[in-house]
C-alpha cells in the first residue's frame, strides 16, 4: 500500500512539472511573439514616416515648379504685351523693356522690365508717365500712411509694399538698375494742405550691399523744394538694426526711418507717416520748409539718360 501511494505521489509531481515546463515554454512563446509584432509595427511606422516627409518633398517640389513656371508665363504674356521694341513686330516679342521709357503704353501703371537682358530675372515697376514726359521709374511712394515705412535692412534691401500702393521698390533692384546706365533723379513733395513742390537731380546712383548701398552719384540739383539731399551724398544706407550713419548715436533708430543718414539728415522721406510729431522724427524735406513740416505725399523715381 505504501509503495501504491509513492507511486502515485511521483507520478503528480513529475506532471506538475510537466505542466510548469508548458507553462513557461508557453509565456517565453507569448513573450516572443509580443516582441515579433512590435518589431513588426515599428517596421511599419518607420515605412510610413518615411512615405510622409517624401508626400511632402513631393508637394513642395510640385509648388515650387508651379512657382517657376508661373513667372515664365507671366514673363511670355508681358513679352506679348510689350509688342514691337527696337523694330520688332506686333503680337509676341520676347524681347521685354529695359526702363519706362521703353513702355509702349503712355499711361502710368506697372510694367515689366529687364535692365539686365536677360542675365538676371525681370522685375516689375510702376512707370510714371505724367511727370516731365513720362519714363520714370518709381522706387519709393507714400500718399496715405498704409504701409509702415519703419523696416529692416532685409526688407528695405528686397522691398516691400504693393506697386499699385505705398512701396519701397528695394535696394538690390535700385542699385541694379542705376548701375545699368545713366539716371537722373526726381523727388516730388507734397504737404497736408495740398502745396507742392519738387527736386530734380541730373545724377543719380547706389552701391550694392557690400558698400552698404551708399549714395555714390548725385548730380546737379534743379527745382522748386530746395535741395534737401546733396547732403547725403557718399552716405551710407541704415536701418533701425543697421547703423552705417556718421553719427556717435544711431540716426535711423533715433529719427525713425531708414535713408542715407550722415550725421543725420536733412531730409528723412522714410519716416513716421504723421502730420503732426516731433521735429525730424516724420517725413521732413528740411530746407523747403523746416524740420517740423510733414509731408502726406512723396514720390522718388529715376529716368535714364542719354549716355
Amino acid at each position: 500500500m505504501f509503495k501504491v501511494i509513492n507511486f502515485i505521489f511521483y507520478i503528480l509531481l513529475f506532471a506538475s512539472s510537466i505542466a510548469s515546463s508548458v507553462q513557461v515554454d508557453q509565456a517565453s512563446c507569448n513573450s516572443f511573439g509580443y516582441e515579433l509584432v512590435a518589431a513588426r509595427l515599428d517596421a511599419l511606422e518607420n515605412a510610413v514616416l518615411k512615405s510622409q516627409l517624401k508626400s511632402a518633398e513631393s508637394v513642395q517640389n510640385v509648388r515650387t515648379d508651379i512657382h517657376e513656371l508661373t513667372r515664365n508665363v507671366q514673363n511670355l504674356i508681358w513679352g506679348y504685351q510689350a509688342g514691337a521694341i527696337g523694330g520688332g513686330h506686333a503680337g509676341f516679342n520676347p524681347v521685354l523693356p529695359k526702363s519706362c521709357q521703353d513702355v509702349q503704353s503712355k499711361k502710368s501703371g506697372t510694367h515689366l522690365i529687364d535692365v539686365s537682358h536677360g542675365v538676371r530675372k525681370p522685375f516689375e515697376v510702376y512707370c510714371d508717365q505724367d511727370f516731365e514726359g513720362g519714363g520714370w521709374i518709381v522706387f519709393q511712394n507714400r500718399y496715405n500712411g498704409a504701409v509702415d515705412f519703419y523696416r529692416s535692412w532685409s526688407e528695405y534691401k528686397e522691398g516691400f509694399g504693393t506697386l499699385d500702393g505705398e512701396f519701397w521698390l528695394g535696394l538690390d533692384k535700385l542699385h541694379e538698375i542705376t548701375y545699368s546706365g545713366s539716371y537722373e533723379l526726381a523727388v516730388l513733395i507734397e504737404d497736408y494742405s495740398g502745396q507742392k513742390a519738387f527736386a530734380k537731380y541730373s545724377q543719380f546712383a547706389i552701391g550694392g550691399e557690400a558698400e552698404f548701398y551708399s549714395l555714390n552719384k548725385l548730380g546737379t540739383y534743379s527745382g522748386t523744394a530746395e535741395d534737401s539731399f546733396s547732403y547725403h551724398l557718399n552716405g551710407k544706407f541704415s536701418t533701425f538694426d543697421r547703423d552705417n550713419d556718421e553719427h556717435e548715436t544711431h540716426c535711423a533708430a533715433v529719427y525713425i526711418g531708414a535713408w542715407w543718414y550722415r550725421a543725420c539728415h536733412m531730409s528723412n522721406l522714410n519716416s513716421r507717416y504723421r502730420e503732426q510729431g516731433e521735429a525730424n522724427k516724420i517725413i521732413v524735406w528740411r530746407k523747403w520748409k523746416g524740420d517740423s513740416h510733414a509731408l502726406k505725399k512723396t514720390r522718388m523715381m529715376i529716368r535714364r539718360t542719354v549716355e
